[in-house]
């Protein structure tokens, strides 16, 4: 049982990483975006002036009961979903219920319309937060923060591999990329920060602004994928046998942004120019010899062979 339990839990995790990445998508761009995973919520966004707090519930066909349904754990009442998300703070706020289905005699009932972050968005009928309203015995707060409550059906369900075909075709249609090979790469590289942010435990309010990922690491990802993308062309045509290009990957993994100063030192010393005409080995090896003038404590030939490759693909992003 235990097991199960855990499957369960990262397939939901899962799901709810996926509709972050949605959000991030297709609001990137927008005046003063960011978004917080497992803050108030599953997670909070932030964009233009206004501030989203997003629940995500990968459960199958909710209806207007099971939304707003408490149960007992152990001698305690837990909250039901509704309630959670009219929590955090203040009655302005908007808030937004992600799921993958909802059953059909609630969806019929609700209002469609269109959403700022995502779109279509439902709101509950009338009757239906009448319904919420007296089961729960909101009080006049909760009434209010209720009015900016909406859902939205995801486009795909807690199945990952749909949800990453779909996220793919999103970037596609947008032309953030246009490579089967560098969306993948995309989609990693969100994951593995949400994944960070979300382990960050929140005791004050400064922990939360540690677990903001803005519109600038969204940009820089899209760059920085390209020059990965870049760099493993470069890579494939150089003279060495896979033995020493596997480790020239691996070093590549391990430095991040530890050699950025020295990459600039570099950079600063070349002549583009003089590149111009030189074969992709030439430059690398050029820009080798280089690295060794400037920093004489690296020894590995494959971690210089790394840092220069970066460098290459950097210039050359830097023409662009």
């Amino acid at each position: 049982m235990s097991d199960n339990g855990g499957a369960i839990a990262i397939k939901g995790f899962n799901y709810q990483k996926a509709t972050i990445m949605l959000v991030m998508i297709n609001n990137y761009h927008k005046q003063n975006f960011k978004v917080i995973p497992e803050s108030k919520e599953d997670f909070e966004v932030h964009v233009d002036n206004d501030i989203y707090f997003i629940q995500v519930k990968g459960t199958q066909k909710l209806s207007v009961n099971s939304l707003s349904r408490r149960t007992k754990k152990e001698t305690k009442i837990v909250k039901s979903i509704i309630e959670k998300n009219l929590e955090p703070g203040t009655d302005t706020n908007k808030r937004k219920i992600f799921v993958h289905s909802l059953a059909d005699t609630t969806k019929k009932d609700m209002v469609s319309e269109d959403g700022t972050l995502v779109t279509p968005i439902y709101k509950l009928s009338d009757e239906q937060k009448k319904t919420i309203i007296d089961s729960l015995n909101l009080n006049q707060n909760q009434e209010l923060r209720l009015q900016n409550q909406k859902f939205y059906i995801t486009p795909f369900s807690n199945d990952l591999t749909l949800a990453s075909k779909h996220l793919k075709g999103e970037m596609v249609e947008k032309d953030l990329l246009v490579t089967k090979k560098r969306a993948n790469l995309v989609l990693g590289e969100l994951a593995q920060e949400i994944d960070s942010k979300s382990e960050i435990e929140v005791f004050s309010d400064a922990d939360i602004s540690r677990k903001i990922i803005d519109s600038n690491f969204l940009k820089e990802v899209f760059v920085s994928v390209e020059r990965k993308d870049k760099f493993d062309d470069i890579l494939e045509k150089l003279p060495y046998n896979q033995l020493r290009k596997m480790k020239i990957k691996l070093e590549k993994t391990k430095f991040l942004f530890s050699y950025q100063s020295l990459k600039e030192k570099v950079k600063s010393t070349i002549d583009v120019e003089e590149l111009m005409d030189m074969s992709d080995e030439e430059v690398v090896d050029f820009i080798v010899e280089e690295i060794r003038k400037i920093d004489s404590t690296i020894k590995s030939k494959e971690l210089m062979i790394a840092i220069s490759i970066d460098c290459y693909c950097e210039i050359g992003g830097e023409l662009t």
